[in-house]
């Protein structure tokens, strides 16, 4: 099963949770191993319930994400899509989103500063 990781293969919806759907794998050798599509990796947009994407019995993609030490299986149907764009585009915005996030606290810093000592101005004035 450890060949398998990274390919795609295809799979069998065994059974469906809130949180994700089991789904039976071949392994090279002929046998068959259930593994777990996460809930996160059912699709590129946010799935927020899984029983409107899928049902026991359907046939699916999967990439084979991770064989753990302890044989759990981690799969993605999201991942088999060869239209899937992975970590590039989310670093990108990633980086953006720091430089966004970066000057907006400074931005908050400055104005707090501000705010305070205009408070203190009208404290000065009052006690006067």
């Amino acid at each position: 099963m450890v060949q398998l990781q990274g390919q795609i293969v295809k799979g069998k919806v065994v059974r469906l949770e809130e949180y994700g759907a089991f789904v039976e794998v071949s392994t090279e050798d002929g046998g068959v191993v259930t593994g777990l599509v996460h809930v996160s990796e059912v699709d590129a947009d946010f799935v927020e319930n899984i029983y409107a994407y899928l049902a026991e019995g359907d046939e699916v993609d999967v990439k084979v994400l991770d064989v753990k030490d302890d044989g759990k299986v981690d799969l993605s149907i999201k991942r088999a899509d060869p239209e899937w764009q992975d970590e590039e585009s989310v670093n990108l915005r990633s980086k953006l989103d720091k430089d966004f996030n970066k000057r907006l606290r400074r931005f908050m810093h400055k104005s707090q500063m501000i705010q305070g000592e205009a408070r203190r101005q009208r404290r000065g004035r009052v006690v006067s």
